[in-house]
């Protein structure tokens, strides 16, 4: 799911100047950045008190970096991590959070 447009503007644009904030992964300016979520939103949601999304929950990406984020480092990230003897990890990093067709 998506941030809601409140959130995702707080994500992707500077509050100061307004001006979209460049991909976190690759540096590109793109028109319309996506918001990912770091944490998966209902995974973050269940575990808030209030039940809400959050600005610290995403990080601005171009779309490229960010099917990459979802689909190849989140799950990368998990095995590394559980290797290493992490626990508490989140449960969706596990594997691509996308469907696939």
């Amino acid at each position: 799911m998506a941030f809601n447009p409140d959130v995702k503007r707080k994500i992707v644009r500077d509050k100061k100047t307004d001006v979209h904030h460049p991909c976190l992964m690759c540096g590109a300016k793109h028109i319309r950045p996506d918001a990912a979520h770091i944490i998966d939103e209902k995974e973050w949601k269940s575990k808030d008190k209030k039940g809400n999304d959050s600005k610290f929950n995403g990080i601005p990406l171009c779309p490229n970096c960010h099917r990459v984020f979802d689909e190849v480092l989140r799950p990368r990230l998990y095995k590394a991590l559980q290797d290493f003897g992490a626990t508490g990890l989140p449960s969706k990093w596990e594997r691509n959070n996308k469907i696939s067709v």
